[in-house]
């Protein structure tokens, strides 16, 4: 919760603010009336993940300074809830983007998907499945233009990050010839003043299970701030402006996933020659128990994003 500092210890106030804490005037903490943040989750994860995803990102926003009201989203019409659909049933408690979004959204989250190659056999160069055959492409463009004009923050993840960074700024994608799979350290860029990064380690842990990339060179030419990098296996945190008074965070890759999950991974798919998830295992041996290391890098990272919007919030009382 924030800190409360009585009028008299003003340049307390400032110098707090200054670092990044959370604070508020004792005046304002009296009058204090702001109403619960409203967070969409669009979340286009597999039916098997649905739930699980939607778990794992709510409980890190909630341990926060703001009330949450957590709005579920689907896209208009969505496709995904044709007969048959293996996410129809899971989706009848999602709202559509139009109904969740006309009272306004303060900050948005756009999951992942499992959609970067094309199926094709395990002998074959791993390819990529381009943007615009994404059956949902077209509707997720319209999302990312409006969030950029009425949203204060979206995060978009893994494969959200490369469509937005692709959409807004024509970045390209490129596919590994194996995939980025482990819990890899990240240095923080040096001298950064994200509020994104405020008060964190230099050295941040979080896990990566994806086969594509964007360079980091290529998003720094396109005024896109590299927050976090690993310079063999890639950024892992990236923000810009948006035209709302906010920023937009991009996260290649996952610190919001729970211990298991890249095991579970590893277990899916190493009969397909999935090799062992770098960092990972104790004594790098997949018969030991896994290890998590990133939990409170991820923790940091999501109170930060919150902190901005309280601050964002308390700025504007009327909202």
């Amino acid at each position: 919760m924030p800190v409360v500092i009585s009028p008299q210890h003003d340049e307390l106030y400032e110098r707090l603010v200054r670092s990044g804490a959370v604070v508020l005037r004792e005046d304002d903490a009296v009058h204090q009336d702001i109403r619960p943040a409203r967070i969409g989750l669009l979340n286009l994860m597999p039916a098997a993940t649905m739930e699980v995803t939607e778990n794992q990102w709510l409980r890190y926003i909630s341990n926060t300074v703001l009330q949450i009201e957590p709005v579920l989203l689907k896209f208009d019409n969505d496709t995904r809830e044709r007969e048959g659909a293996s996410r129809k049933e899971i989706l009848k408690r999602y709202t559509s983007f139009s109904e969740g979004s006309a009272d306004g959204l303060d900050a948005l989250i756009v999951t992942g998907d499992n959609l970067e190659l094309r199926k094709l056999d395990d002998t074959q160069t791993p390819q990529a499945l381009p943007f615009e055959e994404i059956t949902y492409g077209p509707a997720l463009k319209e999302i990312i233009d409006w969030a950029r004009e009425h949203v204060f923050s979206t995060i978009y993840s893994c494969l959200a990050s490369h469509f937005a960074l692709n959409h807004l700024h024509g970045i390209e994608r490129t596919i590994a010839n194996e995939k980025v799979f482990g819990v890899f350290e990240h240095e923080v860029t040096k001298y950064t003043r994200s509020p994104i990064t405020q008060g964190m380690d230099d050295v941040l842990s979080a896990p990566h299970a994806r086969w594509g990339d964007m360079a980091s060179s290529d998003l720094t030419e396109a005024d896109v701030q590299v927050l976090a990098d690993n310079r063999e296996t890639g950024w892992l945190l990236a923000s810009d402006e948006n035209n709302n008074g906010g920023l937009d965070l991009y996260m290649q890759g996952h610190p919001e996933y729970d211990k298991y999950d890249l095991h579970g991974e590893f277990l899916r798919d190493w009969e397909n020659g999935q090799r062992m998830p770098l960092g990972y295992y104790d004594s790098n041996n997949p018969a030991a128990l896994p290890r998590m290391t990133w939990a409170n890098d991820a923790r940091a990272l999501h109170s930060n994003w919150i902190s901005t919007l309280y601050k964002h919030f308390s700025g504007n009382s009327s909202s």
